[in-house]
């Protein structure tokens, strides 16, 4: 880990010599070879372009899928509706247009995968397009009442591109059944590294993986990142993973998990010393898969535990370190055919400064006007407990329906007041 702490800023200090070795350089010279350099990559690209799948000597792989989501949600803080035309925003006077108790979105990913014989590369597209009146066309006449009164608002949006996953990998090494792998792009954590609570935030990363097979004793593996965090200001991030898989050949699972977000110096706003920041978080993750002679679907029951050992005692969090957070469950069933089905049942307990915000993966608590805990009143998304029940049924080989319900309250009452919501949401995806 140590190595890895400093690996990506001596990357970015290398590239950043050698730029200023090339200023010192005759300018007409530089640009003569800058311009050189980069017809001769476009033109590697371009050729690329003109060789056929098969010619290419890999295999070129397309999917995707459609989904066709509907929530509806409920949520109160100290007593106040945070959703609807009665929300509390709406009897304080503000602007802002009311939340909704019912929501639908239609989502659309592209999936492409390339491998050849020791390189892959992945890229995913995503569109997630609200359906419905949005708070933009209300932004556009807030300061016309006349225009307010008469507009119809509406309907649909038809934005968020988002590139979803953008990653390329190459194998170093395999020798029997151990293997080396580099990859480095972009990607959820979560596509990584395990938790049901953390890991939500997009590593854009240099990745390494380890992992070999131990007969009768079990399959071991671990990966490290270093990702960027804010490059304005050299932050950076770094994450570990150990597995210990099938233990024994009994069934056991073991991972160890550590991410360290903290920022040493100013941030891009010129502060030190943020509580934002101030997370090294360990996880242990245990859990055991029930054996088929045992239980006819496939089962296994979980838990894990987290502890932020950067935490501070300070006047926001009432002078007591709020760090740690927990969950168990149970999941059965599998989805690989026509009328499989899977569900997922977990309970988590998150503390306030167990996770940072932008990373809780986790239910949380619904805070749809997304104020950060940090400011005096928020309630922000941390500091909650409660339950998740997920359940996948095939209908067809290709068409999924997902049906989900949350429910949260708060875990300190102190930090953010009372807080109690629910979502329930169902998911029709159809996979190609």
């Amino acid at each position: 880990m140590n190595l890895l702490k400093y690996l990506l800023p001596c990357a970015l200090a290398a590239c950043s010599y050698a730029a200023s070795m090339s200023a010192a350089q005759d300018f007409s010279s530089t640009t003569e070879a800058r311009e050189s350099d980069v017809k001769a990559l476009a033109d590697f690209v371009k050729s690329k372009g003109a060789i056929t799948i098969q010619e290419k000597g890999g295999n070129l792989m397309l999917s995707g899928d459609i989904r066709s989501e509907f929530e509806h949600m409920r949520s109160k803080t100290n007593g106040h509706n945070l959703r609807g035309n009665n929300s509390n925003w709406e009897r304080a006077g503000d602007k802002h247009p009311p939340f909704p108790t019912n929501a639908f979105d239609i989502e659309v990913n592209i999936m492409m995968d390339y491998k050849a014989d020791r390189s892959w590369g992945k890229i995913q597209l995503q569109f997630d397009n609200p359906a419905g009146i949005r708070a933009q066309d209300h932004e556009a006449y807030k300061y016309d009442f006349v225009s307010e009164r008469n507009t119809l608002f509406g309907s649909g949006k038809y934005s968020n591109l988002v590139l979803r996953k953008a990653y390329l990998g190459y194998n170093v090494c395999e020798c029997g059944t151990s293997r080396f792998d580099v990859e480095v792009g972009r990607r959820r954590l979560y596509d990584v590294f395990d938790s049901k609570v953390q890991f939500y935030s997009f590593g854009d990363a240099l990745t390494l993986k380890y992992a070999n097979s131990f007969e009768n004793m079990m399959d071991f593996s671990v990966k490290a990142a270093a990702f960027v965090v804010n490059q304005n200001v050299n932050h950076f991030g770094y994450v570990g993973e150990a597995d210990f898989m099938n233990l024994g050949d009994d069934g056991i699972d073991l991972k160890y998990s550590f991410i360290n977000w903290t920022k040493d110096g100013h941030n891009q706003w010129h502060k030190k010393g943020g509580l934002g920041s101030e997370f090294r978080i360990s996880q242990v993750l245990l859990a055991y898969n029930f054996s088929p002679d045992f239980v006819r679907y496939r089962t296994q029951v979980y838990g894990a535990y987290l502890f932020n050992h950067n935490a501070k005692s300070v006047k926001k969090f009432h002078h007591k370190k709020a760090r740690e957070a927990f969950y168990a469950g149970f999941k059965m069933g599998e989805i690989k055919r026509q009328n499989d089905w899977a569900l997922d049942v977990n309970y988590q307990w998150v503390q306030a400064q167990a996770v940072p915000e932008n990373d809780i993966r986790g239910i949380g608590r619904d805070n749809p006007k997304n104020i950060s805990i940090y400011k005096r009143t928020s309630c922000g998304y941390a500091n909650y407990k409660g339950y998740s029940i997920d359940l996948l049924y095939a209908l067809t080989d290709n068409l999924t329906f997902d049906m989900k319900f949350d429910r949260v309250h708060q875990c300190n009452k102190r930090i953010g007041g009372k807080h109690r919501a629910y979502w329930i949401e169902i998911d029709a995806i159809y996979a190609f």
